[in-house]
């Protein structure tokens, strides 16, 4: 059985596009994600949201 989400993406491809979507409609400069992002998560992220995918730890600890 698979998984219900992308090890890539910590999304499946389906809910990826709706917080793209959500991004676009509230006009997002960047997607902040509770969970820890490895840094391949990160890129994809990025690149399939079309803006900044960064998780809430990087930026605690950038304070």
């Amino acid at each position: 059985m698979g998984l219900p989400y992308s090890s890539r993406t910590l999304l499946s491809h389906g809910m990826v596009r709706e917080v793209a979507q959500a991004c676009d409609q509230a006009d997002a400069d960047t997607v902040v994600f509770v969970p820890t992002l490895t840094e391949r998560q990160q890129r994809t992220l990025t690149t399939m949201l079309g803006r900044p995918a960064v998780s809430l730890s990087d930026i605690l600890a950038a304070d």
